[in-house]
């Protein structure tokens, strides 16, 4: 018996925008890279994401809610500003009441942090069976740029005891200190930033290599090693910077490529983009996945994928099925869903 992911689920809205509608509205669509992001509708918000994503991630893993240790919720739009989400989503799940919860909030590196603390509960004999969510819909003022490429969605994954479809084999982590990228003060609804876009980039490139150099310097790996790569999704056009920066091919990182369709989903990106690659890997295959963080840090995650992912191919909807249901909506609709008007 060995410890990993036992499975896996997402959760994508219906609803969709498409940049044809930024443009009949602003002009332009300041969003590189994005066709159409995904929008919560009037009754979803990031906990009812988290719920659908973690039923499905409970299914594919073949656990039942009752024998959860943990559970550990995600996100940088969480609907309150103290109260505990995770025990919300624990109680729609079933989840006996001696499971420990937390929430992890204000970093859209959020979800990675979750998804290494879990294992590291359950390799510390804590508990047999750890579940994380990273859920988000984060929001922005309508009349700020920042606010076109920001996108919804949720993933979910079974950490545990038994045969895994897929194990960690290692992590790397890089922090330092950088200001004016992207931030939500106290209080404050909408993210935002100091408007340096090049500063921006130029950070979350840095942190990234160098997270992802220290990986491959404690694992032994080189770029070519990994048959998928998982890159920040902020929009559509920085993963293939950094990709270049680091060594990788297009081939790599455009399979995990979710952005152009789900826009940015905040801390549910890096996971979503997990599963997607998990929907389509076979045994044998390598999965790299990064995060980022601004403040800033990022997470690297070398992933191995095992036999046993094989029997659970179908199992439930894939990112492809979601990314597929889809109801486009117009901009005034949209902004009554977003409660803007």
């Amino acid at each position: 018996m060995s410890i990993g992911i036992l499975g896996y689920g997402v959760y994508i809205p219906q609803y969709r925008i498409n940049k044809a509608e930024y443009v009949k509205a602003w002009g332009r669509f300041a969003a590189a890279g994005i066709e159409e992001k995904a929008v919560p509708g009037f009754d979803e918000d990031s906990v009812t994401m988290a719920v659908e994503a973690s039923m499905n991630a409970l299914d594919h893993a073949k656990v039942d809610a009752s024998k959860l240790n943990a559970i550990y919720f995600a996100s940088t739009s969480s609907p309150y500003a103290e109260k505990l989400v995770s025990s919300t989503i624990a109680m729609a799940l079933g989840a006996p009441p001696r499971v420990s919860v937390a929430d992890f909030t204000s970093s859209t590196m959020a979800g990675t942090s979750a998804l290494l603390l879990s294992l590291d509960f359950v390799a510390s004999g804590r508990g047999h069976f750890a579940l994380i969510v990273a859920s988000d819909c984060p929001y922005a003022d309508p009349g700020d740029f920042l606010e076109h490429p920001l996108g919804a969605g949720a993933a979910a994954f079974v950490v545990g005891e038994g045969t895994p479809i897929a194990t960690i084999e290692g992590s790397g982590c890089t922090t330092i200190e950088a200001l004016g990228e992207r931030f939500r003060k106290h209080g404050e609804k909408f993210i935002e930033t100091l408007g340096i876009p090049a500063y921006t980039q130029a950070v979350i490139m840095n942190t990234v290599t160098s997270s992802v150099k220290a990986l491959l310097n404690s694992t032994g790996r080189k770029p070519s090693d990994f048959n998928f790569v998982v890159l920040p999704q902020f929009d559509g056009r920085l993963p293939s910077g950094i990709a270049r920066k680091i060594g990788f091919e297009e081939t790599q990182f455009v399979p995990s490529m979710i952005v152009s369709q789900v826009g940015d989903a905040g801390a549910a990106s890096p996971l979503i983009g997990l599963a997607k690659v998990l929907d389509e890997a076979k045994p044998g295959h390598k999965v790299l996945v990064t995060s980022y963080g601004a403040g800033a840090s990022s997470d690297a995650v070398s992933i191995n994928v095992n036999e046993e992912i094989m029997k659970r191919k179908g199992a439930v909807s894939s990112v492809k099925d979601y990314l597929a249901d889809k109801k486009y909506i117009d901009y005034i609709y949209y902004l009554k869903i977003k409660k803007m008007i």
